[in-house]
């Protein structure tokens, strides 16, 4: 089976690299905390990062959990169950990452891979409303979100992402080809 280089294998790939990093971060600040510290600011482009709002890796018991509720972008937190290593990007983008890359692979068995033209628009913006109005009632003040909820409407709109952006990459880097 030979696999053609396409916009779609571009897009896995670099996903794939992209979550493995931010997977990895805390991992790479217990053994390497100069290079962890390196990841975890690179991230801070893409995300706020705040503690509050983030997973953390505790490694005394091995678990994962929110970290604890301080408002810093510090990578490495004092708790209750010892030191708590963060995640380089919150508890919406973590999700939010990794369902775009789930979402990719459900793209791979779809028409949309090869396609140049996107699903109805109406899908995507039904898909952004939960996303909104979490981020959004919690940016004017009217509440503060859970993890939990915020991790919920990140894999909505991670996982809708992949079906609209993989048939625009399709028809700008394949603008040349012959038409559909």
């Amino acid at each position: 089976m030979k696999i053609e280089p396409t916009p779609y294998y571009f897009y896995m790939a670099l996903l794939g690299i992209f979550n493995i990093l931010i997977l990895a971060t805390p991992f790479v600040m217990i053994s390497s905390p100069e290079t962890g510290e390196l990841l975890h600011s690179g991230f801070a482009l893409t995300c706020h990062q705040l503690a509050s709002r983030s997973y953390c890796f505790y490694p005394d018991d091995s678990s994962f959990g929110d970290c604890p509720k301080e408002y810093t972008r510090a990578p490495v937190l004092d708790s209750e169950k010892g030191l708590a290593y963060k995640f380089p990007v919150c508890a919406r983008d973590l999700p939010l990452y990794l369902a775009a890359f789930f979402g990719g692979i459900a793209v791979y068995k779809t028409k949309w891979k090869d396609s140049r033209k996107p699903p109805n628009p109406l899908f995507f913006v039904l898909a952004l409303i939960p996303i909104a109005l979490d981020g959004g009632t919690q940016l004017v003040g009217l509440r503060e979100s859970t993890n939990e909820l915020r991790a919920i409407t990140g894999i909505i709109a991670g996982f809708a992402f992949s079906f609209y952006f993989v048939p625009m990459l399709n028809a700008f880097f394949l603008k040349r080809q012959k038409k559909e």
